[in-house]
């Protein structure tokens, strides 16, 4: 169905890019069409429903800036900061829960304005969108607890992550200001994505794949060392793998220096 239509449809699903401008252009789009779409969903990941009509979103960064101001006034920033937050999340209904969210925060009772929006718990557009920037902030934990840097031989670190959300811009600043002046790479293997950090400013950078030179000698003993005193640490009475796997997810674990083979010794 051609996004130049006229008339509302009563039962549409808009595909954006999965980026969050996309998303925001798609709610622009629901206003100016003056639609309310059952779906907003990336477009790799649409599933049509029988009888459904489906509009591609054109990304369009004017139009998702004026999404953010309409929000940030209306709600304050830290409702827009808890948007870009949930957009990083997996899952056919994120999108869909941006948008009811942004429905809401622009439609809000006059009575209700005194509130924080962000502590209206039994609103489920409220409920829904807190569910997903938690997932988000436990996700960018993991990472920041777990990224483990590599010395390469051009004088870049770099690190391979994969996690369930797409949080690498969320976690960029974090490692910018730990490691300052120091040039790294994070890869993110799931959402194919790189932040890289020039050591004065980051920027992302989308790829498929990612070659990286060797690590340096001193990097690959300091890996050794490190693996010995996690082995020195080890306490075998006290083994627990299943209290292991809750608080270090196993498919964290090929990228963990400490996890990975032993040499001879």
């Amino acid at each position: 169905m051609s996004s130049a239509q006229a008339y509302p449809l009563q039962d549409v699903a808009y595909l954006y890019d999965g980026t969050l401008e996309g998303l925001l252009s798609a709610v622009f789009l629901a206003y100016e069409r003056h639609e309310d779409p059952i779906d907003v969903v990336r477009e790799d990941e649409y599933e049509p429903r029988l009888l459904q009509s489906a509009i591609p979103v054109e990304t369009d960064f004017d139009r998702a800036n004026r999404v953010r101001r309409g929000v940030e006034r209306a709600c304050g920033r830290a409702a827009f900061t808890a948007i870009v937050r949930a957009s990083t999340c997996e899952g056919y209904d994120t999108g869909a829960i941006v948008y009811r969210f942004v429905r809401y925060a622009m439609s809000r009772p006059e009575s209700m304005r005194s509130m924080p929006i962000l502590e209206e718990l039994a609103n489920p557009a409220v409920a829904d969108l807190l569910r997903l920037v938690k997932h988000a902030g436990n996700e960018s934990e993991r990472m920041r607890q777990f990224v483990r840097f590599s010395h390469l031989e051009n004088g870049v670190w770099f690190a391979r992550v994969n996690p369930n959300a797409n949080v690498v811009p969320l976690i960029m600043g974090y490692f910018a200001a730990r490691l300052n002046d120091q040039p790294f790479i994070i890869y993110d293997e799931a959402h194919h994505l790189a932040g890289v950090y020039d050591g004065r400013s980051w920027q992302l950078v989308a790829g498929d794949a990612v070659s990286v030179p060797p690590a340096t000698d001193h990097d690959r003993q300091m890996q050794e060392a490190w693996k010995r005193f996690y082995d020195a640490l080890a306490v075998d009475a006290r083994y627990n793998p299943e209290l292991r796997r809750h608080f270090m997810p196993v498919r964290l674990w090929r990228n963990l220096t400490e996890l990975e083979p032993r040499a001879a010794r």
